[in-house]
């Protein structure tokens, strides 16, 4: 008798797929982004990113990206325009990033679940590690012809 688990490759085993809204937060100026740095501990440990967070049951990208916002940063935003959706495979994970702008209304941005936050040009993105699949979110944004 044969034994699947042992005969079956890398590629036969499921990813994990997660569902995330991802807000594009833009300052009241609407000339810089927020950004923050994942935890020094867990998947993608150190990269910065763009805030966001996975989709729980019935909610829509936009009601998370505003419920993730308030818990992790602890600021208000009125989420805008769908910028782009990011579907991204890495070694053991799937992910569908859902990607809005935002408008900061209200709260100074802290680092609650993140290590560090940073107001950025969108020039000055591409001086920080951000994890693969955030690459198509900046070239989405350097491709939008009112920056």
């Amino acid at each position: 008798m044969t034994d699947l688990g042992t005969n079956l490759g890398v590629d036969a085993i499921p990813k994990k797929y997660r569902c995330i809204g991802v807000g594009v937060v833009w300052d009241r100026d609407r000339q810089r982004i927020l950004i923050d740095r994942r935890l020094p501990e867990g998947e993608l440990a150190g990269y910065w990113e763009f805030p966001g967070g996975k989709i729980e049951g019935q909610e829509t990208a936009p009601e998370c990206i505003k419920r993730e916002l308030q818990e992790e940063l602890a600021i208000d935003v009125a989420v805008g325009d769908h910028l782009i959706t990011v579907d991204f495979e890495y070694e053991t994970l799937r992910v569908s990033l859902i990607v809005h702008h935002c408008n900061h209304l209200a709260g100074e941005p802290q680092a609650i679940a993140c290590s560090e936050i940073r107001w950025v040009t969108v020039d000055e993105l591409s001086s920080y590690q951000l994890p693969a699949a955030n690459y198509e979110i900046v070239q989405a944004l350097k491709a939008q012809t009112w920056l």
